[in-house]
């Protein structure tokens, strides 16, 4: 088979059964979704001289090129300029014009999409290097400029009665205002984390922080005998600062709605006029929405840093701390960790009324061994004789740690002296055989004494008494021989 054929099967395999279904189905829904929307904004009043005050669609299409891998941003584009051209169509718009406004619908979104990272979950996306001057610079700058300047440069030379700036800047500030508002929202809503909350109080705060900022924006935007704007920017940027990124996003959309409607039916703070009055009051509308959604993104994007920095944080003092009390060398409790372990459980016990008890255990004739077979081959015993008495049966609530040098020690709350010796005497034969296994790279055979001592947390007693018990117990192991285990008399136990 040549490649030409192998190359034409598989060109045949892409573009048949469920690929293209699937292609054509995600084509046809985003162009009704498209269609739906913009008839909506015609029918809610979003328009003025036939320019929208501000357009959602190119938001849209850049929120969802970013969620796709590059290879689907055609069918995305499809879809969105499909939706638009059936509304065009309706409205009757010559064929030029529709053509020349797809290529322009398509360019501003492209833009954006080749300049922002692609979009796997919010927090992460938020986190990006330099996001906000890249969604500014050219979400919110450049992409609607091009598309701006191709729809304006059309209709100035090749329809005479069309003025280019006048052009230029409707559609420039119409699309951006469409980018900064439709791209976050999209975005937010379509995060898994967005819907998660850490609790239910938290979750019914930023609804009814939701719903205070558009009761705010109904009553700002309802009434045109104050001119209280800044009170509207004031509570959403309040509000934005205690419910998070997703919901200031929601919050800044529904204003844009309500601030739209309103305006373009004569209400609000604008105090709607006629004629270049109108145009000035839909240009401060565009503004003010524009600033409250750049400032809104920044201080999500802020937020989201500074937790993800909390984490970071947290997490690395999480490890500090591990490392502070675990023995570098043999991977069991240290020193600090052992003696703050002891005391929070004798105050547990000396509530309970349990025993605890203690095995203080020393590698017999380590010096020698280390001076026979040098440090490295001490240091290799050392993690040997840990490993073999962590293998030994003990609970998870036992704690294991290298006390100093060649000692360790193994704290064992709730257990009696009787249990701690059971326990002592399963370890001294594990440490002893762990010559006969290879792995263990012994250069000869390595035994351990060890004390036990054991005792009821008492209002006289202190954890010192049982160390020094234990202690005591090991010096007579060591007299008696050295690899056995001894234990402290009764007396100590009982007090």
């Amino acid at each position: 088979m040549t490649f030409g054929q192998t190359r034409r099967q598989f060109a045949t395999h892409q573009l048949s059964g469920g690929s293209f279904l699937r292609i054509a189905g995600t084509i046809l829904t985003l162009a009704c979704f498209v269609f739906l929307m913009e008839e909506t904004m015609h029918h809610v009043g979003f328009f003025n001289d036939g320019q929208a005050i501000w357009w959602p669609t190119n938001g849209l299409a850049l929120a969802l090129l970013l969620r796709t891998r590059r290879r689907q941003w055609a069918v995305i584009l499809c879809g969105a300029v499909l939706g638009s051209l059936t509304g065009q169509i309706r409205y009757g718009y010559p064929a030029s014009a529709n053509l020349v406004n797809a290529v322009a619908n398509s360019a501003g979104p492209l833009i954006g999409a080749f300049a922002l990272p692609r979009f796997h979950s919010l927090r992460e996306w938020i986190q990006e290097p330099h996001l906000v001057s890249r969604f500014v610079g050219f979400a919110l700058m450049m992409g609607p400029a091009v598309s701006a300047t191709l729809y304006a440069s059309y209709l100035h030379f090749f329809r005479m009665d069309h003025p280019f700036w006048k052009i230029l800047e409707s559609r420039g500030v119409s699309d951006m205002l469409g980018y900064a508002m439709l791209t976050p929202l999209v975005l937010v809503l379509s995060d898994r984390d967005s819907y998660r909350s850490s609790n239910r109080y938290r979750m019914l705060t930023k609804i009814s922080l939701v719903f205070l900022v558009s009761l705010v924006g109904f009553v700002v935007f309802g009434q045109s005998a104050f001119p209280v704007l800044f009170v509207l920017l004031s509570v959403t940027l309040i509000a934005s600062m205690q419910i998070g990124f997703t919901a200031s996003v929601i919050c800044v959309n529904l204003l844009g709605v309500i601030g739209t409607v309103e305006t373009m039916h004569g209400r609000g703070p604008l105090m709607m006029g006629q004629g270049s009055i109108l145009e000035y009051r839909i240009l401060l509308l565009q503004a003010f929405l524009t600033l409250t959604m750049v400032t809104t993104f920044s201080i999500g994007a802020m937020q989201i840093e500074r937790e993800a920095f909390q984490a970071k944080l947290k997490l690395a003092y999480d490890e500090m701390e591990a490392l502070a009390t675990i023995d570098a060398l043999t991977g069991v409790g240290n020193r600090r960790l052992f003696d703050d372990f002891l005391e929070t459980e004798w105050a547990r016990l000396l509530r309970s009324g349990e025993s605890i008890a203690v095995l203080m255990m020393d590698v017999d004739h380590f010096k020698r061994y280390n001076d026979d077979f040098g440090h490295l081959a001490g240091d290799t015993c050392l993690r040997a004789v840990a490993q073999a008495i962590s293998r030994t049966a003990h609970r998870s609530t036992d704690l294991l740690a290298r006390y100093g040098g060649e000692e360790f020690v193994f704290l064992l709350p709730s257990t009696t002296l009787e249990g701690a010796v059971y326990i002592a005497q399963s370890i001294r034969p594990a440490v002893e055989n762990l010559y006969l296994h290879p792995e263990a790279k012994l250069r000869r055979k390595v035994t351990v004494s060890i004390g036990c001592a054991a005792m009821i947390p008492a209002a006289d007693l202190t954890p010192a008494m049982l160390i020094g018990a234990s202690d005591e117990a090991l010096y007579r192991a060591k007299m008696n021989g050295r690899n056995c285990v001894d234990y402290a008399n009764r007396i100590a136990m009982t007090r």
